[in-house]
């Protein structure tokens, strides 16, 4: 397998550049020195998957490395010579199975064909395809923007050869530089099931506090890089809605009626209120070109102007945080009165218990918490699990927490020792903005 050992011998195809995901991932082979195939449905957009990827890489010269095409005129012949074949379509069965179908009639015998997918079960993709094509299929589930975001869960099915996942997972590792997770073919895997949870209960919050509240709320000082309704825009409220809806369909815990999509988020949708791919129709955000914020009232569906929420607690935990007392400014979450400090503490509860229930179900149970703490920390830039029980004073005041909220204490976090040993930079994941 020419793949873990020469990369710049290796051609590859992207399926789906004309999105951005499909787009910065070609980009990342391309600047291993891979020949890589950009096609999507038209060759424009290909071409404008290639302008994302120079962005990324901040140089034009990966174009040397980048062959655009549409899938009319050279899908067939490329898939014909690719070494790997990494489909990054539309989080749909039908539009995925139906390309998959034809990658199988044209691939080469010893080609690996990866999918994308960050909510669909890859074992229902790799369904009614030659012997060879599923011995040969798995999963790259590379995060948003990959440029920025180095996490990449990997996995194959019951079918799979094991040794292509060790081919890719090298690769990935070695000549992507990627922070690889070997995660079990779960929907969602482990980043996306954690975090949709999360997300799901805030824009079900954002009903009653505001869009603007909750993002204030769970902002940077609470451990992520970007509030949670602002990724949500960057990820887009149609992917948003597809991984919950594949979650409530295909896991089964006792966090699932927590998943939920709110009526007005459908209307969201509906009305072509996206995020960041609607430009001037906006999301839960829409920024007007005097460089001003306005949010979505999710009563009215309008957009209102922003008002600058100022909650005492929260201000003081960024105070700490400032002058680089991060357990201080936990403590001080901690003992706060009134809702708005109860939904903090609901979040950051909810996080650490499904986070380690998650261990052992989509990652191996001999990783501990580690295999999580990687992909939230490098998949989402969020504060890991193991971390934010350190913040909080330890796995003592961790299951407090959980007991003060009715939530279940997995065992993994009773015995597992990862947040004994925290040394970080707690800038990194706690800002006071």
């Amino acid at each position: 397998m020419s793949l873990s050992t020469d990369a710049n011998a290796s051609k590859a195809v992207v399926l789906g550049t004309g999105g951005t995901m499909g787009a910065l991932t070609g980009g990342l082979l391309a600047q291993s020195g891979m020949q890589v195939w950009f096609l999507s449905r038209t060759l424009a957009g290909a071409q404008r998957g290639l302008l994302r990827a120079q962005k990324q890489a901040r140089s034009e010269v990966i174009a040397r490395q980048i062959t655009c095409g549409d899938y009319d005129t050279m899908f067939d012949e490329a898939c014909a010579q690719a070494d790997w074949i990494i489909e990054c379509v539309a989080e749909d069965y039908d539009i995925k199975k139906s390309i998959l179908d034809r990658v199988d009639r044209h691939r080469k015998p010893e080609a690996i064909v990866s999918s994308m997918t960050s909510s669909l079960l890859l074992e229902r993709l790799a369904d009614n395809h030659s012997e060879g094509f599923q011995r040969h299929f798995i999963s790259t589930h590379f995060y948003n923007p990959p440029g920025k975001m180095a996490a990449c869960e990997i996995c194959g099915t019951a079918r799979s050869d094991p040794a292509i996942v060790d081919c890719i997972e090298e690769l990935c590792r070695v000549r992507l530089r990627r922070a690889v997770i070997r995660v079990r073919p779960t929907a969602g895997f482990a980043g996306n099931r954690i975090a949709f949870l999360l997300f799901s209960r805030m824009t079900e919050l954002a009903e009653e506090y505001g869009v603007e509240m909750m993002d204030y709320l769970i902002g940077p000082y609470t451990g992520r890089a970007m509030p949670p309704l602002a990724t949500l825009d960057l990820i887009g409220l149609d992917i948003h809605r597809a991984i919950i809806e594949s979650l409530r369909a295909n896991t089964h815990d006792a966090f699932h009626d927590a998943l939920v999509l709110p009526r007005y988020v459908e209307a969201m949708i509906a009305s072509g209120h996206l995020g960041s791919k609607s430009r001037d129709r906006g999301g839960f955000y829409r920024r007007l070109e005097s460089g001003e914020h306005m949010y979505v009232n999710p009563g009215s569906g309008q957009y209102v102007k922003a008002f600058g929420p100022h909650v005492q607690f929260v201000e003081a935990a960024k105070d700490h945080i400032h002058s680089g007392r991060y357990r201080e400014a936990f403590r001080t979450i901690m003992a706060a009165q009134g809702s708005e400090a109860g939904i903090v503490r609901e979040i950051l509860a909810a996080y650490i218990a499904y986070a380690y229930l998650m261990s052992g179900e989509v990652t191996d149970a001999s990783d501990g918490i580690e295999g999580i703490d990687r992909v939230m920390s490098r998949g989402f830039n969020w504060a890991s699990p193991s971390l934010v029980v350190y913040m909080l004073g330890g796995r003592d005041r961790a299951i407090e927490l959980l007991g003060s909220q009715n939530l279940p204490v997995p065992e993994l976090l009773r015995v597992d020792p990862a947040s004994d040993r925290h040394v970080f930079n707690g800038g990194r994941y706690f800002a006071a903005k």
